[in-house]
Order: C-alpha cells, then sequence, then structure tokens
C-alpha cells in the first residue's frame, strides 16, 4: 500500500478523543503515555519522553486501556507512523473484535453529545463564573463551572471525554495556575487552555485570552472568535 492510500485508508475512520492510557513496547524500549486521538485504523498519544528515530515504521505491540471502572487492556499489533517530540502515531494492524466494538460504543457515546464544544471553567469570583458560564452556553457550549483548581481535577475526572477547552481565571494565585497547567499538559494533552481577565487587552505572553468585559453585550460572539482559534475537529 502507498503512502497516499494509507492516508485515504486512515481518513474512514473517526477519530474520538476519549480519555485513556497506552503503553508501548518496542524492542527494549517501553513508552507510556495518554491517547490524544483514536479510531479503528490508529492512535496518537502524549508522551513523556521522545521515542527513538530509529523506531519510525517499525512494528510494535500496544496494550490500550480507556479510562472507565468496567474497562479492560487491549493488546493490539501496530506500526510507527510518526514520532514527535512528546507524541507518537501508529497504524494498528489486525484490529480485534472486541477492540473494534469498543471504538463503536465510544463513538456512538461520542457523537450522542452532539459534539457540543465542552468547557471547564475556574472562576473563584462567583458574579464573574456565572456570568462568563452563561456566556458559554450562550455560544453553544457545555460547562462544567467550578470554584478551586482541586474541584476542577474532581471534575476531570470524572468526565468520560475530554474537555475541549479549560478555562481559567487570573485571580488565581500564579503558583497555582501554574500547577493547574503543568497538570491538564501532562494528563490532558488534547485540552485547550484559555486564561479570563477583566481587562480588555491580554497581558503579554497569554496566547488565548478571554476578556469578562461586556460593555457592549458580545461577549459570546467574543467566546465564539477565540474558540475557533483552536482549530476543533
Amino acid at each position: 500500500m502507498t503512502n497516499h492510500e494509507e492516508r485515504n485508508d486512515r481518513r474512514k475512520f473517526v477519530r474520538i478523543s476519549p480519555k485513556g492510557t497506552t503503553v508501548v513496547n518496542a524492542d527494549s524500549y517501553i513508552i507510556r503515555g495518554r491517547i490524544t486521538n483514536l479510531s479503528r485504523g490508529g492512535v496518537c498519544m502524549h508522551t513523556r519522553n521522545t521515542a527513538p528515530e530509529r523506531l519510525l515504521g517499525s512494528k510494535v505491540t500496544v496494550e490500550l486501556r480507556l479510562d472507565g471502572q468496567n474497562a479492560s487492556w487491549q493488546h493490539l499489533q501496530a506500526r510507527v507512523l510518526r514520532i514527535g517530540a512528546n507524541s507518537l502515531s501508529l497504524q494498528l494492524d489486525d484490529v480485534p473484535a472486541s477492540f473494534a466494538a469498543v471504538i463503536d460504543a465510544t463513538v456512538s457515546a461520542s457523537h450522542n453529545k452532539d459534539r457540543r464544544l465542552s468547557i471547564v471553567l475556574v472562576d473563584a469570583t462567583v458574579e464573574r463564573r456565572q456570568a462568563m458560564a452563561e456566556a458559554f452556553r450562550s455560544a453553544g457550549c457545555t460547562v462544567v463551572d467550578v470554584v478551586t483548581p482541586l474541584e476542577a481535577i474532581v471534575r476531570l475526572g470524572e468526565l468520560h471525554f475530554e474537555p475541549d477547552v479549560i478555562a481559567i481565571a487570573d485571580s488565581l494565585p500564579e503558583a497555582i495556575s501554574a500547577d493547574l497547567r503543568r497538570f491538564v499538559d501532562d494528563a490532558h494533552p488534547g485540552t485547550k487552555l484559555v486564561t479570563i481577565g477583566d481587562t480588555i487587552n491580554a497581558p503579554d505572553g497569554l496566547m488565548h485570552w478571554l476578556s469578562s468585559a461586556n460593555p457592549s453585550g458580545d461577549l459570546a460572539t467574543r467566546i465564539r472568535k477565540v474558540l475557533t482559534t483552536f482549530d476543533k475537529r
């Protein structure tokens, strides 16, 4: 099969972003990571370490488990397609019926969400949090709003799918905010981060900023504009 045919073949499969763990066994290497996206044809995973370049194209074995109380480990064969600094993409071979059934059930659950963007909003300021949550919902999002980072971590553990966006208020102490960001980068690598504050202009160094100021009544519109920059599927 040519590379072009392989790409077309992979596009046939619906990709989803469930929570889950992967363990890749390649020669003497064991590479652990979290699922970024998954389909019947392949899996992309976020890793702490870069895999050796010599593994590109090699055959590997994969142990994969979706998060959940009743989930079981799936044992699969794969080939390494791409290696990134903190990522690994695998093409799955000879997918067993048991794994295909798991994927189909997860795809069905994902579609039942109607792909509304899911937001976790972290803000201790009651009035602002309520206003932002209402604006996110007006923009067509599903919102989980919490007061503290600890609550956010608990709720993230309860969600079956990765949230699309975590919105963090700039009123959080810098050290706590940094800890939460590191946690998200490590445990939820596919989730985007946006900072919320009262000023119109973003502070220097912030990639995604959302002002809670709403003198023109256009907060929901500005939220939609920010969300489109994340290039969601």
